[in-house]
């Protein structure tokens, strides 16, 4: 991760930047892992900043990634039934580590509440970072989007129990 960044939990007044990364992320990144008509189905379920605002009002673990100098560039959330709901980077600062992070700070936060297991619907794109962290493809799943068919992963982790270390198993070849 890259220095002068923070992780903090989501302030109100981050609600205009986080939709905007949302939003940015979909239209930059989207188009390398899925189709312009399935990108343009993905963006339309991209919250406005009200809408943002009101599903962090819930009480979920809400975490922003924060540049000293140009303030939020990521973002992700973890519901208290384990749920990650979002993770979004910035496309200016994808590739640095920002995403693991935060899926880091989430799986932290998961154990410390006593979370069993936490699950996320990983985009094509978000799925590698996922992966990373451990987290099993438990299945691929269809969704039908404003008429168009798109696709994402069902990605679990369990992260209290005798499989939850968070060290990899040693493969026997």
């Amino acid at each position: 991760m890259t220095s002068g960044l923070t992780l903090r939990l989501y302030e109100s007044s981050d609600a205009e930047a986080l939709s905007a990364i949302c939003r940015k992320a979909v239209i930059h990144l989207g188009p390398h892992a899925y189709r312009p008509d399935q990108v343009a189905a993905w963006l339309s379920l991209a919250p406005d900043a009200a809408t943002l605002h009101q599903i962090y009002s819930d009480g979920r673990h809400a975490m922003v990634a924060a540049d000293v100098a140009s303030g939020p560039i990521a973002f992700a959330d973890l519901t208290d039934t384990g749920h990650i709901r979002f993770l979004y980077v910035d496309p200016d600062h994808a590739g640095r580590g920002i995403g693991a992070a935060l899926v880091k700070e989430l799986l932290e936060h998961a154990r410390d509440a006593g979370i069993c297991s936490v699950w996320s619907d990983a985009s094509e794109l978000a799925r590698r970072v996922f992966e990373r962290a451990d987290f099993a493809c438990v299945s691929r799943q269809e969704h039908e989007i404003a008429g168009t068919w798109i696709h994402n992963f069902l990605m679990r982790k369990c992260v209290l129990g005798a499989d939850a270390s968070g060290r990899r198993s040693q493969r026997q070849d």
